[in-house]
């Protein structure tokens, strides 16, 4: 739920309960699938390796980001990079790329700000080839 938080009265919760309870599940199931790869490869070294990808994504923001981190959708220049905005819902950030990036950081920076709809577009062409999902 979005908005302000209300009471909810016990049968409301009995719904609910109900209504998501395959999501319920899948969370369940992929929560404790984690923790238990997490324990397997070691709690300190996940926590080094996550502080050092931490890092290097804020390295990258600063190089790339105009801002150096999400703005609103109205203040991206470049159209491809703006994230869908579904109507009625929440306003969606995305990133702006700083001017003046080179050919070779402008591919990979945009790359990296791309909204997930084009990415994962770009993923399925990679994977499936140009003609996947066409007519043609």
């Amino acid at each position: 739920s979005r908005g302000r938080a209300r009471e909810v009265s016990p049968d409301q919760m009995r719904r609910l309960r109900a209504w998501n309870s395959l999501d319920w599940a899948l969370y369940s199931h992929f929560n404790r699938s984690f923790w238990r790869h997490a324990r397997e490869f070691g709690i300190p070294r996940l926590e080094r390796e996550a502080a050092e990808l931490r890092r290097r994504r804020e390295v990258l923001a600063g190089k790339c980001l105009r801002g150096g981190g999400p703005v609103p959708a109205q203040n991206i220049p470049d159209g491809n990079l703006r994230p869908f905005q579904p109507p009625g819902g929440g306003k969606i950030l995305g990133f702006a790329l700083k001017e003046g990036l080179g050919e070779e950081e402008r591919e990979l920076c945009g790359r990296m700000a791309l909204p997930e709809l084009p990415y994962k577009d770009l993923l399925e062409r990679k994977q499936f080839g140009a003609k996947n999902g066409s007519l043609g």
